[in-house]
């Protein structure tokens, strides 16, 4: 396990290019990132995370910007709202993914969670990374991580830590479900709906 400073984006996005399971702080909780074109992380991080494909439970995408989430993703006139109004920001958004989109892991589900956290970290990074995969730093069952010594306690198989600590108090992210005709709350975080 190697730590870094939140300011050394070079080594951070080298880490993620190179295939590594990178932990670092969002605006919320502390999350675990690899690069989506990385099968050898995806493995990493399916193990870190004790992860089942048949729990139904997915890895969040993060794309580049927020106009990508339609490379990913069927647009409704619901889903863009919520682009528009809540992204980026502390909200997962479940959709429907689009059909076109083919990948090894996101094959198995007809569904996907797009989330652009409003973070400087990732607005440096994603230029250079591409898309991530990113889920909150904890073995399944505990609570997420909100500083870089508690992923290091827990998650001491992790390559990469970025030193820090996430806002006193945060909630992960809110999930809501927009795959109906209404929203549906999978999980509420800080961030409230109006």
């Amino acid at each position: 396990m190697i730590q870094i400073s939140k300011d050394s984006t070079s080594q951070i996005i080298n880490a993620l290019n190179s295939g590594q399971v990178v932990a670092l702080p969002t605006e919320t909780v502390y999350g675990l990132a690899i690069s989506l074109n990385s099968p050898t992380a995806l493995e990493k991080l399916i193990y870190l995370k004790r992860r089942d494909l048949k729990s139904g439970k997915v890895f969040t995408l993060v794309p580049p910007t927020k106009s990508d989430f339609s490379t990913y993703s069927v647009p409704t006139r619901l889903s863009r709202t919520f682009i528009s109004k809540y992204v980026p920001g502390e909200i997962t958004l479940i959709l429907h993914k689009n059909p076109e989109f083919s990948h090894p892991y996101f094959n198995h589900f007809s569904t996907i969670g797009l989330r652009l956290p409003k973070s400087q970290l990732f607005f440096n990074i994603l230029p250079e990374t591409g898309p991530l995969l990113l889920t909150s730093a904890n073995p399944r069952g505990d609570k997420p991580a909100t500083s870089s010594e508690e992923v290091a306690e827990t998650l001491p198989k992790v390559d990469v830590i970025v030193e820090g600590k996430t806002p006193s108090g945060k909630l992960p992210s809110t999930v809501v479900d927009l795959t109906g005709k209404t929203p549906v709350i999978i999980r509420q975080g800080d961030l409230k709906l109006k």
